[in-house]
């Protein structure tokens, strides 16, 4: 579960629960700079969403949990787990915004270019090498194998190592 919150003047906040982790992450920006605190906390899992309230001096997060009501003090660019409940006169709670995660996903990845220095050229899938009018390449059936337990080189057709005894996959 993952909600988002815009705090105003720049700040924003993203809480992350899985299972019994929960993950507050408190971004701050402004004119040329950029600000990011993290708390990782194990407060079970939740029971209820999460509420932020806006208070004089910063924020309160409140967090319900399977075991207990959590609250989480933002203030001066810190996160603090408060160890009491906090006297809320005056708070004003602020939308939060379910998404579906927080963490940006990752580019998907080209094949990697043959790597060219020279005359030398290097291919990864197959491996393959080349270097003016010589040619190295390897495909699975000319790739060697060796023990998981013992380092020592065996067969493709070995189901046990000659070395240790160890049963070969």
């Amino acid at each position: 579960m993952t909600y988002v919150a815009d705090l105003g003047q720049g700040q924003s906040l993203a809480i992350d629960n899985i299972g019994t982790q929960t993950t507050i992450t408190w971004e701050i920006k402004t004119a040329g700079s950029q600000q990011s605190q993290q708390m990782s906390l194990s407060l079970g899992k939740w029971s209820a969403s999460p509420i932020i309230y806006r208070m004089t001096h910063g924020f309160v997060l409140q967090i319900e949990s399977n075991q207990r009501p959590y609250y989480v003090r933002l203030q001066s660019n810190s996160i603090s787990l408060l160890s009491e409940v906090p006297l809320m006169l005056g708070a004003e709670e602020v939308p939060l915004r379910y998404v579906a995660s927080s963490s940006p996903k990752m580019p998907e990845m080209k094949p990697l270019e043959p790597l060219r220095m020279g005359k030398m050229t290097m291919r990864m899938e197959p491996m393959e090498m080349s270097m003016g009018n010589m040619n190295v390449s390897t495909s699975s059936s000319s790739t060697p194998h060796f023990c998981s337990q013992c380092g020592n080189k065996v067969k493709e057709s070995d189901r046990f190592c000659s070395q240790c005894g160890n049963k070969l996959s």
